[in-house]
């Protein structure tokens, strides 16, 4: 799943102000379950992504996990 522009998002929620919480696999896999269903998983290599993304510390990250903290 790979979201939507930032603006678009927001637009749709309402947004103007929030902040988004971004973690790799190591810290989602030690979350609790409850907490496991508040991010969204985006595959970093994902086709509708822009360019060749890496992440800055660990560049064979297969995905990310977000949350938008309203």
């Amino acid at each position: 799943m790979c979201p939507g522009s930032k603006s678009e998002a927001t637009a749709e929620r309402g947004l103007v102000d929030f902040n988004v919480l971004i973690v790799q696999k190591v810290v989602y896999n030690s979350l609790s379950p409850s907490y496991r269903e508040l991010f969204t998983e985006i595959d970093l290599k994902d086709k509708s992504l822009v360019g060749d993304f890496q992440m800055m510390y660990d560049n064979d990250a297969r995905y990310i996990y977000f949350h938008l903290l309203e």
